[in-house]
């Protein structure tokens, strides 16, 4: 199944989260239902990169950025 990317900027998607809990945890999940943690975050050169993992990965913990 094909899917149109989205492209959001970081203050709307602070606005659109802004209503959740702090400590709420958030994952993102695919068309086939596979979902995925955030581990990181990274500046590219042309936005921001949100890095991340495989929620059944055991080495999840090697990959998160301070």
């Amino acid at each position: 199944m094909d899917t149109a990317i989205k492209e959001i900027t970081v203050s709307d998607l602070i606005q659109e989260l802004q209503n959740l809990p702090g400590d709420a945890p958030v994952t993102l999940k695919d068309n086939y239902g596979e979902t995925f943690s955030i581990v990181g975050f990274e500046a590219g050169s042309d936005g921001v990169n949100i890095i991340i993992a495989d929620e059944t990965d055991p080495d999840d913990s090697d990959n998160e950025q301070a």
